[in-house]
């Protein structure tokens, strides 16, 4: 005698549709996920190069306590701005060759080390016994938009005008401004969010 199952215990597999629709949920969960991911990785790197810019910010009133004078002080009469390259970061880190500004070879300031050498570096310092140099945390395809920028009041007139391109107001009773153009290393207009300002800039 032949048995049949009951209806409910009818094996049925998925329709085409089904798995269409369960597909497109995933897709739809994993696209949501990896934008939460890149935005949290974004504010890390932000917070990062702020913590960076005032680390720097204090190398340099540090080294003005000790020295009477800011880092690179010879080059120029009036404020006037300077990238986180090795003419910089030698005198603050107290390297050889800096003898000359920072006679005494103290280090002014310590961060991480950068990922990667040469025109791969990002995120900290690349540094050799007598080099170094300071990257942020964005992989700019050109290094020099990599460097932190900082603006030194070397008049000491206690008034230090911002870069032209970045408005070109007055911060006032400061030694040092410094800000980096972020991830597209462009600065003005919508450039301006993703960038990071040590001084609370004006739009």
């Amino acid at each position: 005698m032949k048995h049949t199952l009951p209806t409910s215990f009818t094996r049925r597999g998925f329709t085409l549709v089904e798995l269409l629709v369960v597909i497109s949920i995933i897709a739809v969960l994993a696209s949501l996920g990896f934008g939460m991911y890149n935005k949290a990785l974004e504010t890390t790197k932000k917070t990062e190069a702020t913590q960076c810019l005032s680390n720097l910010i204090m190398a340099c009133d540090s080294f003005f306590e000790e020295y009477q004078a800011l880092p690179m002080a010879t080059t120029s009469a009036i404020d006037a701005e300077q990238v986180t390259d090795n003419r910089l970061m030698g005198p603050l880190l107290g390297q050889q060759g800096s003898q000359d500004e920072n006679p005494k070879f103290q280090t002014f300031f310590t961060w991480k080390q950068a990922k990667g050498k040469g025109a791969s570096a990002v995120g900290g310092l690349e540094r050799t016994e007598n080099r170094a140099e300071l990257v942020g945390p964005w992989f700019n395809p050109s290094k020099s938009d990599r460097y932190y920028r900082l603006m030194f009041n070397y008049d000491y007139d206690n008034q230090l005008r911002e870069p032209q391109v970045l408005g070109n107001e007055i911060v006032w009773d400061v030694r040092v401004i410094g800000y980096h153009m972020g991830k597209d290393g462009k600065v003005g207009g919508s450039n301006d969010s993703d960038n990071v300002y040590s001084w609370p800039k004006s739009n």
